[in-house]
């Protein structure tokens, strides 16, 4: 007697895994692309919220700066742009409230041109409303030179002295 056992034709299936594991490579390839995507957008908002972040500080601080020397405050008056200077000297002691202005404005300016790319300011006092624009330009990330693609970005305070 001959007994007969069913046994598949494995043959129809051979390559079913490996068409299997290309479709789940190529699935995670897409979706590792797409996280590589998501990060890289993530990393311009940082950068840029960054920069707001400092033009803020910076608008604040002159502020403050016009507050505390208030008689003088049509001194802060002006449009700024330099270039960053890394040794800056200050003054031990001040004669006057324009000397104060005059030292406040150039700690002020090399803080705008140091921090912010391409960073410039304007001040306009109207009475005791002083009126402070800190302007930008954003670059997609920190150290791109800069090209047509940038876009400049602003802040402007007013305040009550």
């Amino acid at each position: 007697m001959i007994i007969q056992c069913f046994i598949p034709n494995r043959l129809k299936q051979q390559g079913f895994t490996l068409i299997e594991v290309l479709i789940a490579a190529l699935v995670l390839a897409i979706g590792l692309l797409g996280l590589a995507g998501l990060q890289a957008v993530s990393l311009k908002m940082s950068q840029g919220s960054y920069l707001r972040v400092q033009a803020t500080n910076l608008a604040y601080e002159i502020a403050d700066s016009i507050r505390a020397n208030k008689s003088n405050a049509s001194d802060y008056a002006g449009t700024f742009t330099t270039t960053c200077n890394q040794t800056l000297t200050y003054a031990s002691s001040y004669s006057s409230g324009t000397e104060i202005a005059v030292a406040d404005l150039a700690v002020w300016q090399n803080r705008l041109a140091c921090l912010l790319p391409g960073g410039s300011g304007t001040i306009a006092v109207s009475d005791t409303t002083p009126t402070i624009t800190v302007t930008w330009v954003e670059t997609r990330f920190e150290g791109e030179e800069t090209d047509g693609s940038d876009t400049t970005q602003s802040f402007t305070f007013t305040t009550e002295l």
